[in-house]
């Protein structure tokens, strides 16, 4: 499957739109994902939108941060832009519906509409905007307008939905086909007349976001079900535009083991904590493509179409090549970090040595311990210690945790733990006197130290094993101990 192509012009575009008020959490990444095999899979164009309307929540170290995580997962855009500079392109599609007479000016405050709000909830019932302003006099506008002129603030500019309504001869519903939930219909007359541009001069997520969309040619919009809510409303500002809207697909959001929509505020949501943890970034895709049943594959191939079992996708092209968003089901997918760490192990293992310690030094900014590495063994023997290690563990972090122990200078701490004296100096005598020190050499001297101290075999392995490492438990200590060599392993022995 051919990679998405920057310079030609397709038919099929999508976008991912994140704000910059926070970090990327990892359902946002999924959305972002699915977004990017729907492009590969249709030859299509991916758009980063960055959603900073908001000015006062919206940071650019949150930016910057998005665009790395981004980069860090291999997600490519094949066009950027921010939200703060289309402003003008707000202004003109608004003024179109000024223009037509589908808005009005608002004088509410903000603090009156927010109590409205909280009456509304406290009564149990859904706040609907009850058009005060719609038929306020020429005159009384111009006195709010110098009253609000005064305060330095504006007036809200709404959507005038009944207009809109009795125009298209008594719209009665909203209705969309969803991607993934099929037919759904909406009763417009339950939004109320929602606000376009709010009384600080900032153009609302609805408006802008649709604009864009349009605007940006769009084709279809892939998102969490969250927004729902929202696409009846966008609808509605491009049927008073008489424009067409894209196709949606509004896809199941992610939860965690507590069974709460996984968010910003969660430590567990944030990509930074994958990157500690050690999981690779395509790992992480892959355990997000298959989560909750939201990836639902098929084999075609040879004509046939059955449920296809395979779920290690080692790229992302094999996950575009088999993508149904169709099949994005609308239940809830369930965060399964244990699954995560499985699927990571599988795709530690098809790594090679050279693979892993590229991922290391770009991708877990290991790039000192690499070198570091490389300066003590060699880049042959690095590459063989990397290479064990791979098939030991099943993180990064675990790999680089236990890679501390090849180092010299490392610390071995003791205290606390009970050991035999007299069997370490039987180790370092014996190990001492050692010619040939490899795997099996060492494996004799071990069951000689057993036999002269009256010692089961298992608990010299396991003696060595806290002398050399300082740990009671790890990977094969023969193994370690010979990457090691005699002469550090000498050094630690003697304590």
């Amino acid at each position: 499957m051919e990679k998405i192509s920057t310079n030609a012009i397709n038919a099929i575009s999508v976008r991912f739109a994140p704000s910059p008020t926070g970090n990327l959490h990892i359902g946002g990444i999924r959305t972002a994902l699915f977004n990017y095999l729907f492009a590969l899979k249709n030859g299509g164009r991916f758009v980063l939108r960055i959603d900073d309307t908001d000015r006062t929540r919206s940071k650019k170290e949150y930016e910057e941060a998005i665009v790395e995580d981004l980069k860090w997962f291999d997600l490519k855009w094949d066009e950027f832009y921010r939200q703060s500079e289309r402003i003008s392109i707000y202004e003109k599609y608004l003024d179109i519906l000024i223009e037509n007479g589908l808005v009005y000016e608002c004088y509410c405050k903000e603090d009156e509409i927010l109590k409205s709000k909280e009456i509304a909830v406290n009564s149990k019932k859904p706040y609907i905007y009850n058009g005060k302003c719609l038929n306020i006099s020429q005159s009384e506008k111009e006195k709010l307008k110098a009253i609000f002129k005064e305060k330095g603030i504006y007036p809200s500019i709404r959507l005038n939905i009944a207009e809109i309504l009795r125009r298209n001869y008594d719209y009665a519903a909203v209705e969309f086909d969803d991607a993934v939930h099929g037919r759904l219909s909406f009763n417009p007359k339950l939004f109320g007349d929602f606000i376009l541009k709010t009384e600080k001069n900032r153009f609302t997520y609805n408006f802008a976001s649709i604009i864009d969309d349009y605007d940006l040619n769009i084709t279809h919009v892939i998102r969490g079900e969250d927004h729902l809510s929202n696409t009846p409303k966008q609808i509605l500002i491009l049927k008073a535009l008489e424009k067409k809207p894209p196709v949606f697909a509004h896809i199941s959001l992610l939860y965690g083991k507590d069974g709460k929509i996984m968010s910003k505020r969660d430590a567990a949501s944030n990509i930074k904590y994958y990157l500690e943890e050690g999981y690779l970034p395509k790992a992480i895709l892959n355990y997000l493509a298959i989560t909750g049943n939201t990836f639902t594959v098929y084999d075609t191939r040879n004509g046939n179409r059955h449920a296809f079992e395979k779920e290690i996708f080692h790229d992302v092209y094999g996950m575009a090549e088999l993508l149904d968003i169709q099949k994005a089901k609308s239940s809830s997918a369930i965060f399964n970090e244990d699954k995560l760490k499985f699927i990571n192990e599988k795709h530690l293992a098809v790594l090679s040595a050279e693979e892993l310690k590229n991922i290391l030094t770009e991708k877990f900014r290991a790039a000192q311990a690499i070198e570091k590495l490389e300066a003590e063994y060699g880049k042959d023997l690095s590459l063989k210690i990397i290479g064990f290690l791979k098939n030991e563990f099943k993180t990064v972090s675990e790999i680089l945790k236990e890679l501390e122990i090849f180092f010299d200078g490392f610390t071995i701490n003791l205290n606390g733990i009970k050991y035999d004296d007299e069997l370490r100096r039987s180790l370092l005598n014996n190990l001492l006197n050692l010619n040939d020190f490899d795997e099996n050499s060492i494996k004799n001297v071990i069951k000689e130290t057993a036999s002269q101290n009256k010692k089961a075999v298992k608990e010299c392995y396991e003696a060595l094993r806290l002398f050399i490492t300082g740990r009671l438990d790890g990977p094969s200590i023969l193994k370690i101990t010979g990457f090691l060599g005699k002469g550090k392993i000498i050094k630690r022995l003697f304590l």
